[in-house]
């Protein structure tokens, strides 16, 4: 199962980098068309709903508590059951959704008076935004069965195809930007249109595959398979799915609202401030989503399997070798962001609309958010843990404790920081809940610290030494990166920070390749 894991994570990772490329794309496309004003702001908030009941419903509470049900019964015999079961889950999910999405058309202006307090006095952009976010909150029920339908080849090991999805999304959003004209009463119109068209081919494109392998036939559009008989074959199933998805619902929820209580504050703050939290928040998604939510996405797959679940030895193996990996990249993302983090913005998305004293907002909040980076990534690894094993209460717990720390800290730094305030509070709750996470892990046994695998991996005591020395090397890279800057021609610019980055990379993977500190599972053939 180590085998099956860190194959899932090299596809996942792989998939991310392309679509963090693309987003990379997409956000400088933004940048140039909506700068980071008035304008962008009105798209951000809009977008804000349906990707925070997306992450809630489907990505968050239905995956995590559909796919270890559906896992078990897909890997433990060869019947129809799996089909049967997801068919069931997928007819109350598109009930759950239409109604949520009908709601949300009926009472769009009390939602945004409730996520953008500080826009309501502003009636003209009040109402654009409204506008914007009835198309936007289209994109939900397409990209939430884009979800459900993902999870069952993540389930069946093919992670490709689900984590290619937001490639599409993002090409959906570069090509609307060129649609961006001064003439437009709205300027963000065609990018919320763009939304839901994009889910719907992201559907089209995931449903196909699921067709492919045969893992839905015909077997699950049957009628029967809504009839009491069969609901009542699969009640234990079901109810297990219920049980982790409402607690799912409630700690995802949590963390969504922690995001959400960001843009609230932001919209207080001041126009721009929503922007400028969105920008660095990019940034920080390219290192987190490539490594924090591909192995978070890999290891609740893999833990899922009966093998493994209920054996804390095996997942013990696998929560260390993921650590290890979060540690590998983490700590020099961190370092790198937290030195470089105006030059970065400023090569980046410092063109049009986009200005100097952007960047510097930017910059700021980017800082801050750097320094929850690594904590967020082992996070990711220690939530499918306890999804995994059906134990969401602990996560509902730690997800509200950090909502309220959150909101305080926010409430107290942006009096000093503004939006860098709200993104320092972050990082701090983050590193809060870190701890509290790795207090119950350890209670529990799923990670062992004196546990040898000898086929793969010597001692997870070693992690923290492993820690030190990786902060080691991640300094003497930014020594290597600053110097480089010194000796050069230093500017601004695509071109400049491809160089820059690769030099970094480079030389930091030949560094930890000589000290013999990349972790051997990434790269070497496992043996199991």
């Amino acid at each position: 199962m180590i085998k099956f894991f860190i194959k899932g994570f090299r596809v996942n990772a792989l998939l991310t980098i392309l679509s963090r490329i693309t987003g990379f794309i997409r956000d400088i496309v933004l940048a140039f068309f909506l700068g980071a004003g008035i304008a962008s702001d009105i798209f951000f908030i809009s977008s804000k709903l349906p990707n925070l009941f997306r992450r809630i419903t489907a990505e968050g509470a239905m995956t995590s508590s559909f796919l270890p049900i559906y896992s078990k019964l897909l890997h433990q015999d060869k019947s129809d059951n799996a089909q049967k079961f997801s068919a069931i889950i997928c007819f109350f999910l598109i009930i759950f959704l239409s109604i949520l999405v009908i709601l949300f058309e009926i009472f769009m202006p009390f939602f945004i008076k409730i996520i953008a307090p500080g826009i309501i006095n502003y009636k003209n952009f009040f109402d654009d935004i409204v506008m914007l976010s009835r198309f936007t909150i289209i994109f939900l029920p397409f990209i939430s069965m884009t979800a459900f339908f993902g999870a069952m080849l993540n389930a069946s090991g093919r992670f490709f195809y689900f984590a290619f999805t937001p490639i599409i999304f993002n090409l959906c959003i570069i090509v609307s930007c060129f649609y961006i004209n001064d003439g437009l009463k709205i300027k963000a119109l065609p990018l919320a249109i763009a939304m839901p068209i994009s889910g719907f081919i992201q559907l089209c494109f995931i449903y196909y595959f699921v067709k492919k392998f045969n893992l839905i036939t015909k077997v699950f559009y049957k009628i029967s398979n809504l009839k009491q008989n069969n609901f009542n074959k699969f009640k234990n199933n079901t109810s297990d799915t219920l049980k982790r998805f409402f607690p799912a619902v409630l700690s995802g929820g949590v963390f969504q609202i922690n995001i959400l209580v960001d843009t609230i504050l932001a919209t207080i703050v001041g126009f721009g401030a929503v922007s400028f939290l969105y920008y660095s928040d990019r940034i920080i998604q390219l290192p987190l989503g490539i490594i924090g939510v591909s192995l978070g996405t890999v290891l609740l797959s893999s833990i899922s399997h009966p093998k493994v679940v209920n054996d804390n030895k095996k997942i013990s193996d696998q929560l260390i070798i993921a650590i290890k990996i979060s540690l590998y990249f983490g700590i020099p993302s961190m370092v790198t962001l937290l030195f470089f983090s105006e030059f970065i913005i400023s090569s980046l998305f410092e063109r049009g609309s986009f200005d100097q004293a952007s960047s510097k907002s930017v910059a700021l909040a980017l800082t801050m958010y750097s320094f929850g980076l690594p904590f967020v990534m082992i996070i990711k690894c220690f939530q499918s843990v306890f999804i995994a094993t059906g134990e969401m209460k602990k996560i509902l717990y730690i997800s509200v404790l950090q909502l309220i720390t959150n909101f305080i800290l926010s409430i107290i730094l942006m009096k000093y920081l503004l939006h860098g305030g709200i993104a320092l509070a972050t990082s701090i709750s983050t590193i809060l809940s870190f701890m509290i996470y790795l207090f119950y892990i350890l209670k529990n046994k799923k990670l062992i610290l004196l546990s040898v695998n000898s086929k793969n991996y010597i001692s997870s005591k070693n992690v923290l030494f492993y820690f030190v020395k990786i902060s080691l090397l991640s300094f003497i890279m930014i020594f290597v990166l600053y110097l480089f800057q010194t000796m050069t021609d230093y500017n601004s610019g695509i071109i400049y920070l491809s160089i820059f980055t690769s030099i970094g990379i480079l030389f930091y993977t030949f560094i930890t390749y000589i000290t013999k500190q990349i972790p051997n599972e990434l790269f070497s053939k496992l043996k199991l």
